[in-house]
């Protein structure tokens, strides 16, 4: 017999929907105010993208993070919570000394070194990219001129003759940025993200990290701790249908994964899904425009693949380098020699690789030789590698002929979105959930206490 679907309503102050690490922070934040929510999660699990698991194919003793995996000194929020968590963490980067280098034929450069190594093979493509940038900062119709939005990275660095040293800076920026090749995206993107000075001479895209932790046991347990504070405010498997604003309250209908229909109404919600499930969404809300709407369910993720590398015992007397080194085929080699897995890790940012185990341990391998050149020894001490295929921030991944705009606006007063779909700063990143959930929530509070304390006088003057 066919399952019979139920339908059942409930009432609560406030819905938030997704339970990824905005979602949980926004909830932990509404615990400690006291105002009663729920939570819905179309998965059997909450944390989103913040999840860490340990290695699957491989015996190296290694906890690997799904999505975030660093912690930069400027994340105060997500130092707070791990610090209120009593969550273990160590210094992987230290301030000053360990930045970004350069390798480039087995040798080591410094920013300086590397800029003059730049400069020197593409100056003339260096000063047409300037040139081109300064039109594009001064076109007020830039997001919708095909110049910007037709062409390729990949084609314009080859037209205007890039060399090799500057294609492979570009291309490793926007694998670890965003896990797509450079034919892949169009220079609206490219010029939002160049600092080129030319007096210098300086050539900024990548920028220096001056200090980074790593979470031992992964990141996940920010996640985790905030799961189990709001467990008994999550409705697990409840995959949200249409959300609606009538002008008094914000009504959800929620589809069960045993069939049930449920519909909750609120006097405010918090939208902390990412961009690409309102795919699934019916959405009628004061504010919220179609054209936004369609723009963001537009969205889609990239996937960037990281290799962890693991060394035996010796490994640190071999690789003296305790930088994040770019290497010249285009790889991003960071070290985490008390992090993740203990000592002789390197975890590897590149260019998304096919699903067949063979590509990625043979990718493996090529890096390890391009190490050994500068560090000889180094492939004799090679282990293993473990590989995890990361969604990466879709905050502004641009095919070419996209909409470089993306973004999704608070609507009216029962709105609000957080998360990556705030579209705000540090988009796409742990820290800028956890502020968006932050911000989001305080403003509510705010208005919900003058809201609260302008009905107190009123009635207060009626008796």
């Amino acid at each position: 017999m066919p399952q019979k679907h139920t339908r059942y309503s409930v009432d609560t102050e406030v819905i938030v929907v997704g339970a990824g690490v905005a979602g949980l922070y926004a909830g932990h934040k509404l615990l400690q105010a006291g105002v009663p929510f729920i939570m819905l999660e179309a998965a059997d699990h909450a944390g989103g993208r913040v999840f860490s698991r340990s290695e699957r194919n491989s015996q190296l003793g290694l906890v690997l993070d799904e999505g975030a995996n660093l912690i930069n000194s400027t994340d105060s929020l997500a130092l707070r919570l791990m610090n209120h968590f009593n969550i273990h963490y160590v210094r992987r980067l230290k301030p000053g000394v360990q930045t970004m280098h350069y390798l480039v034929a087995g040798e080591i450069h410094d920013q300086e070194s590397f800029d003059a190594l730049l400069f020197r093979e593409s100056r003339e493509a260096v000063n047409i990219i300037v040139n081109d940038q300064d039109a594009w900062h001064t076109d007020t119709e830039r997001d919708l001129n095909p110049r910007y939005i037709d062409e390729s990275i990949a084609n314009y660095i080859a037209r205007i003759g890039a060399g090799p040293v500057l294609r492979v800076m570009l291309k490793s920026f926007f694998w670890s940025e965003y896990g797509y090749d450079i034919r892949d995206l169009n220079l609206h993107v490219l010029f939002d993200y160049l600092e080129i000075d030319m007096v210098s001479p300086h050539f900024k895209l990548i920028p220096n990290v001056d200090e980074a932790y790593t979470v031992p046991r992964g990141t996940g347990q920010i996640a985790e701790n905030l799961e189990r504070l709001c467990h008994g405010n999550i409705r697990y498997g409840h995959a949200v249908k249409s959300i609606a604003d009538n002008g008094l309250q914000i009504t959800v209908q929620a589809a069960t994964q045993d069939g049930n229909v449920v519909t909750l109404t609120a006097h405010h919600l918090f939208f902390a899904a990412p961009f690409h499930s309102l795919k699934q969404i019916d959405v009628s809300v004061e504010g919220l425009t179609q054209e936004e709407l369609a723009d963001a369910r537009s969205a889609s993720y990239a996937a960037g693949t990281k290799l962890h590398l693991k060394f035996k015992p010796g490994f640190e007397t071999v690789y003296s380098y305790a930088g994040i080194l770019l290497t010249d085929t285009g790889e991003q080699i960071w070290p985490s020699s008390t992090g993740q897995g203990g000592a002789g890790l390197l975890t590897v940012l590149t260019g998304p690789l096919p699903a067949d185990g063979g590509v990625a341990e043979a990718q493996a391998r090529q890096i390890v030789a391009v190490l050994e050149r500068a560090f000889p020894g180094l492939a004799a001490l090679y282990e293993g590698m473990e590989r995890n295929d990361a969604p990466m921030s879709y905050s502004g991944s641009l095919r070419p002929g996209e909409d470089p705009v993306q973004g999704i606006n608070d609507g009216g007063p029962r709105w609000t979105t957080m998360g990556e779909a705030s579209g705000g700063e540090l988009q796409g990143y742990l820290e800028g959930a956890l502020r968006s959930a932050d911000r989001g929530v305080t403003h509510y509070l705010m208005r919900r206490h003058e809201r609260n304390k302008s009905k107190k006088n009123g009635s207060g003057r009626g008796s």
